[in-house]
């Protein structure tokens, strides 16, 4: 083949492959906050005997645009390694008051749609979470537990773009049911995981979230596009 055929071959390559590039920096919120991030359904799965504060406890969370799980972002198979952590305990002698728990998750992996507000010519945003802390608040009557109120921290990166570049923190999540409570979780929630990441749990909680923020800062810069003079330069004019 010679040289002209070879440039031309490498131009019609060039041409015809879609380039990737980062997502777009910014603080994305959502819609309750005034921002373009859809609000969240989560469920935390145990195994038989378990509870949501113990350890093997995994967790699946998906956007909720009012009608469909999941089409603009989701992060799932997280597991949490230890027993949950008591930081206050308020409870009375009569069994009314609140305790507040910290639970650490391990693992896990996070999709974002590449046409969401961070939207910047990739099809989707790929990414595992680096670290993944929940603050879990449980009010008790008479030793019941009446309410459920949790807020998330976490980090992650995406596998294209190395480097934690994205955090995300959950203001609000409110309990909607529970399997310990004798509640059954209803439908259109994210499935029950074990943490091999299969939907074989059958007990578990359901949450709603609300009050999230996901900032995208500084990801690594995706593969640029070569010139039609860099092409020249590399195989002679």
């Amino acid at each position: 083949m010679n040289r002209l055929a070879t440039v031309l071959m490498l131009l019609l390559l060039f041409t015809g492959t879609t380039y990737a590039d980062a997502p777009l920096n910014g603080d994305y919120q959502s819609t309750d906050l005034g921002g373009p991030l859809l609000l969240g359904r989560y469920t935390e799965g145990w195994a038989s005997g378990g509870s949501a504060l113990a350890p093997g406890t995994t967790l699946n969370a998906e956007s909720w645009d009012g009608a469909t799980l999941g089409t603009q972002w989701k992060y799932w198979c997280s597991t949490s390694e230890s027993d949950g952590v008591l930081l206050t305990d308020n409870v009375n002698a009569s069994g009314n008051g609140n305790r507040t728990y910290m639970k650490t998750f391990i693992g896990g992996y996070i999709w974002l749609s590449g046409s969401g507000p961070w939207a910047n010519g990739d099809s989707e945003y790929l990414g595992t979470i680096d670290s993944y802390t929940e603050f879990e608040t449980i009010t008790y009557t008479n030793w019941v537990p009446v309410a459920m109120v949790t807020n998330v921290q976490a980090i992650a990166y995406f596998d294209a773009y190395p480097g934690s570049c994205m955090s995300f923190y959950i203001g609000n999540g409110t309990l909607i049911a529970s399997t310990d409570l004798g509640q059954a979780i209803p439908a259109d929630y994210p499935s029950l995981l074990d943490p091999g990441c299969n939907a074989t749990y059958v007990d578990g909680a359901a949450w709603d979230f609300t009050s999230i923020t996901l900032s995208i800062v500084d990801c690594a810069v995706g593969t640029e596009e070569s010139s039609w003079g860099e092409i020249k330069t590399l195989h002679g004019n």
